[in-house]
């Protein structure tokens, strides 16, 4: 209820046994701001033209709502006298729906009762809020009422106008509330009385309005659902939110790469948002379309923000697209809508592998998505992860974590081909993967990959492997000298080079006893030993 402070203006022509009265009754607390007299009433207190009139407009502060009602005659037999209501509604929540409906209800003065007498304490009188039916609509009903609800319709949605209406109680039962709160209703009567109201409604002789045909498919859809019982919620308070009430499941149906950007936003906005976006096609639409409108994205996140079932459709699209990059090469994650986490892609990734996917290739983003996951606690079989050996070698060798892994894996599984090929590069990488692997590796398998990196190294790169090899743990096998820098195909002056620096070293290794090792390294010592060769460039077959 809305208690309303009245004011009661009456009237008749001046005659020789005297005037007319001008106000009659007024509550106590009627705002003074709004005055008593013609001056600041104005047309709010004159002679209605046409019977009575009603209805409620905008002030600064608040709603007026009023009435006007032309009595025959008064007690001295005078012609033109009429009565006129005025409610003040300071928190400007009275609305045309509560106006028709309290004159309906007969809620509104129609004449002076028998005796009586003038009051300056005149009651605030009690207005409830208007109570909304279900209009019984026949189909062409529905048709003859498309365009009133349309204009009104046009007019909110432009923010601003002046409709007129045949009539009006349909149409304010139909639209939902908070879409017409602002609206003024003006009640066969052409003057508005100050009105600031952005959007008026005029009820009178007037034709049917023409709107634009969005907004005559929105009044129909709206009149066939009130027709069937079904009036769209009070609360709904936007078009996307109509649009979502009224077209949201029909638009689901669709394609959702073919919506527009408001069709996505008002599916987003509608209740069922959740179920929709854990389709994977509506999903990346939905995020693509966000990243480029903002009206989507604000109703993508309210829905995100709403029900778990939307973030959940909407992470699993973007942990896809990051899954996409890593194994097929495609473009990466360019939203985060959803808040993907570390966790979401490292089980991702896992769950991909355990399909038996495979990288092919190690780019930045796979080697972050491979020490994820294993700094998560997901296992990760390294070995034969992917056909990019050298990149697979390169995350191996710069990050701990990823390190200790394939030193665990590495210990406990069968050999392979691909064990192979990770050791051969891990060597290229690094010499000091020799000592490290050594123990943990077939001979045979150390001795090939020994062969196959010394023939991709420069000559600085197989010194050093032949040095890390003769003073490993497993030296003395000769392997510096037999499987590094004899295999390594570097020209014979630059070998002998190396092996005169190295040469007690290389020789210990390869278990020469130590006089000779000694006679002939003072050999290659002395002045002459060896011929200094000019550095050559390495030829790679």
């Amino acid at each position: 209820m809305t208690a309303c402070p009245q004011l009661v203006y009456t009237s008749a022509s001046r005659t020789l046994e005297g005037p007319g009265f001008g106000v009659f009754a007024m509550s106590r607390d009627w705002p003074r701001f709004l005055g008593t007299s013609r001056s600041s009433l104005g047309a709010l207190i004159g002679q209605p033209v046409d019977g009575d009139a009603f209805g409620v407009l905008s002030r600064a502060g608040g709603r007026l709502a009023y009435s006007k009602v032309p009595v025959v005659s008064d007690d001295f037999g005078r012609q033109g006298n009429y009565v006129v209501q005025l409610l003040w509604d300071g928190s400007g929540s009275l609305a045309a729906r509560d106006v028709l409906a309290l004159h309906r209800a007969g809620g509104f003065l129609s004449s002076l009762g028998a005796g009586a007498e003038p009051s300056r304490d005149a009651a605030p009188v009690a207005v409830r809020p208007g109570r909304r039916s279900v209009p019984a609509l026949a189909a062409e009903e529905v048709d003859a009422l498309v365009s009133p609800v349309a204009a009104v319709l046009a007019a909110v949605e432009s923010g601003t106008g002046v409709v007129q209406l045949p009539s009006a109680s349909v149409v304010f039962d139909v639209l939902p509330r908070s879409l017409t709160d602002g609206v003024s209703l003006h009640v066969r009567t052409a003057e508005t009385m100050g009105d600031t109201a952005a959007v008026r409604v005029l009820v009178g002789a007037h034709r049917s309005p023409t709107a634009d045909a969005g907004n005559c498919t929105r009044a129909r859809a709206l009149l066939e659902a009130a027709a069937k019982g079904d009036l769209c919620p009070d609360g709904v308070g936007g078009f996307d939110e109509l649009d979502a009430w009224l077209f949201a499941d029909e638009w689901m149906e669709l394609d959702p790469a073919a919506l527009t950007d408001a069709q996505l936003a008002a599916v987003l906005a509608s209740p069922g948002a959740g179920s929709w976006l854990q389709s994977p096609r509506a999903a990346s639409a939905a995020t693509v379309a966000a990243s480029e409108d903002q009206a989507v994205e604000a109703a993508l996140r309210a829905a995100i923000a709403r029900d778990p079932a939307a973030r959940a459709g909407v992470r699993a699209v973007e942990t896809g697209a990051v899954l996409r990059a890593v194994f097929d090469g495609g473009r990466g994650r360019t939203t985060d809508f959803a808040g993907v986490t570390q966790g979401d892609l490292a089980a991702g990734f896992t769950r991909e592998l355990s399909r038996g996917r495979r990288l092919p290739r190690m780019s930045a983003e796979a080697g972050l998505l491979v020490e994820q996951a294993l700094a998560l606690g997901h296992d990760v079989a390294l070995v034969g992860l992917t056909d990019d050996v050298p990149g697979l070698a390169g995350v191996v060798a710069r990050r701990p974590v990823v390190r200790e892994a394939l030193l665990r894996e590495w210990s406990a599984g069968s050999w392979t081909k691909a064990h192979d090929e990770l050791l051969g590069q891990l060597i290229l990488y690094d010499a000091e993967w020799f000592p490290t692997l050594a123990g943990l590796t077939p001979e045979k398998a150390l001795r090939t990959a020994l062969r196959w990196a010394a023939r991709q190294m420069t000559a600085r790169q197989v010194e050093r492997l032949a040095v890390t090899v003769a003073s490993s743990q497993i030296a003395g096998h000769g392997w510096a000298l037999r499987e590094v820098l004899f295999p390594c195909g570097l020209p014979a002056e630059e070998v002998a080079e190396l092996v005169s620096r190295q040469f007690a070293l290389l020789a210990r290794d390869d278990g020469w006893p130590r006089t000779l090792a000694t006679k002939t390294e003072s050999r290659l010592s002395a002045p002459g030993g060896v011929e200094k060769a000019a550095p050559k460039r390495r030829r790679r077959g």
